[in-house]
């Protein structure tokens, strides 16, 4: 995740990763989460990555999003409001990279 941030850095803009505690497979995480991410970002930022971290068998335990903003205030702003209307767990938590390792609750 670092080299994600060092690469968005470069450019002038700031990445997260979102940790979603939930289940959540591609289809699902993108109905619940991505889409209304992309319409909330729109110009602000942009999706640049996601998945889902297997468990036991062909369980999932969690899921993630990679975002990519233009400005930290207003990106982070419009991510945790995104997620809090669509029904996002308390748990969920915002990483940040840089400029050090953050830990940001939803």
């Amino acid at each position: 995740m670092l080299s994600f941030a060092k690469n968005a850095a470069a450019e002038g803009r700031h990445f997260f990763y979102i940790l979603i505690r939930e289940p959540l497979g591609p289809v699902e995480r993108g109905k619940k989460y991505e889409d209304p991410l992309i319409e909330a970002l729109g110009v602000e930022g942009e999706l640049t990555g996601g998945g889902s971290q297997m468990g036991k068998g062909d369980t999932i335990e969690y899921c993630g999003i990679d975002v990519v903003v233009n400005d930290r205030a207003k990106g982070l702003e419009l991510i945790r409001k995104c997620l809090q209307l669509c029904g996002a767990s308390a748990n969920t938590i915002i990483e940040e990279y840089m400029p050090g390792f953050n830990e940001i609750p939803l």
